[in-house]
C-alpha cells in the first residue's frame, strides 16, 4: 500500500496547518486591557453657568441657546437641526438673532445653571426627533403638508418649545436636575469641581414648594413670551430687560477723616471764612478780566 496516496497523507497535511503557538485570542485580550486614565474636571471661568442667553430668529422662529451674551455662529449653528431643503442656513447672520430671554441663578449656582443648560438641550433635541402626528397636518384646513412646509412648521414651534420647557426644567424637570435644593447643596461649589449625581425624588411623588427649588429670575426681552408655558413654578421671578439696567444714583462724597487726625469726633475739619472770600474774590476776578 502507498502511504502517499493514502487518507493519511491528507491527514498529515491537515495536522501541519494547525498553530503550535500562542492562539490568537490569548494576545487579543491580553492586548485589549487598557488601563483607566484619570476623569480631567474642566475648567470653567468663574461665573459660567450662572447666566443662560436665549436667542430667537426675528423671521422663522428658531432659537439658540448660549452662556454668553454675545451669539457665536459657529455653536448657534450646530445647535440649529435640519428640517428641509433650505431651511437651515448656510452661515448664522446676527442681525437677524435677538435676545429673547435671559435665566439668572443665584451667586455660586453656575454648576445649577450648566444642568439647566444640558437638560434643555436635550429635551430641544426631542423635540427635533420626535414628531407629533399634529406636525404632518395643516392646524387651520387639516391638509397633509408637504416636507418644506413641515420644515416650516417645526422651525416656527422651536420658540414656544423652548418657553415650555424652560419652565419645565426650571420646575426640576428632567434627570440629573440640579434645581432642587438638596442636590445643589451637595454639590460643591467651586468651579470645575466634581459635579454629585444624586437623584432627587420625582415631583409627582413628593409635595414640592419653592423652598425646595433653587430661586430664579427670568427677564424677557418681551414679557408676553413667558404665556407659551401654561404654568411657571413659584421659585421664578420674572422680569424684563428694561428693569435690569441699572441706573447710578448720583450721591454726594463726604470726606470723613479718621478719629484723631483733625479731630475726635472723625468729622472733616471746616474751612476758614477767610479762605472762602478770598476764592471768591478771584473767580470774579477772572470773570470780569476782558478776553482776547
Amino acid at each position: 500500500m502507498n502511504i502517499s496516496s493514502s487518507p493519511f497523507r491528507s491527514l498529515a497535511a491537515q495536522l501541519g496547518r494547525l498553530s503550535i503557538g500562542v492562539s490568537r485570542t490569548t494576545v487579543r485580550l491580553a492586548s485589549s486591557k487598557r488601563k483607566r486614565r484619570e476623569r480631567i474636571e474642566p475648567d470653567f471661568v468663574p461665573g459660567h453657568g450662572e447666566k443662560i442667553w436665549i436667542f430667537s430668529h426675528l423671521v422663522n422662529g428658531t432659537t439658540v441657546y448660549s452662556h454668553n451674551p454675545v451669539l457665536k455662529a459657529n455653536k448657534a449653528l450646530r445647535q440649529l437641526p435640519y428640517n428641509g431643503k433650505k431651511l437651515k442656513p448656510a452661515k448664522i447672520r446676527k442681525d437677524y438673532w435677538r435676545p429673547l430671554a435671559m435665566i439668572q441663578f443665584p451667586e455660586g449656582m453656575g454648576h445649577v445653571g450648566r444642568s439647566v443648560f444640558h437638560i434643555m438641550r436635550e429635551f430641544r433635541q426631542v423635540h427635533d426627533l420626535a414628531w407629533e402626528d399634529s406636525m404632518f397636518r395643516d392646524d387651520e384646513t387639516n391638509r397633509v403638508l408637504t416636507r418644506h412646509e413641515r420644515g416650516e412648521k417645526l422651525n416656527r414651534s422651536q420658540k414656544p418649545n423652548a418657553i415650555a420647557d424652560m419652565a419645565a426644567v426650571l420646575a426640576g424637570a428632567g434627570k440629573g436636575n440640579k434645581m432642587w435644593t438638596t442636590v445643589a447643596a451637595e454639590t460643591p461649589a467651586v468651579e470645575g469641581a466634581a459635579e454629585t449625581t444624586t437623584e432627587p425624588q420625582p415631583a409627582d411623588q413628593r409635595a414640592v414648594s419653592p423652598s425646595d427649588l433653587v430661586p430664579t429670575t427670568v427677564f424677557w426681552a418681551d414679557e408676553l413670551d413667558k404665556n407659551y408655558a401654561k404654568q411657571w413654578p413659584a421659585n421664578v421671578t420674572h422680569s424684563t430687560f428694561a428693569d435690569s439696567v441699572a441706573v447710578p444714583i448720583e450721591v454726594e462724597e463726604e470726606i470723613v477723616l479718621e478719629a484723631g487726625e483733625n479731630g475726635e469726633d472723625g468729622k472733616a475739619p471746616e474751612v476758614p471764612v477767610e479762605l472762602v472770600a478770598e476764592e471768591q474774590a478771584r473767580q470774579s476776578e477772572q470773570q470780569q478780566r476782558p478776553r482776547n
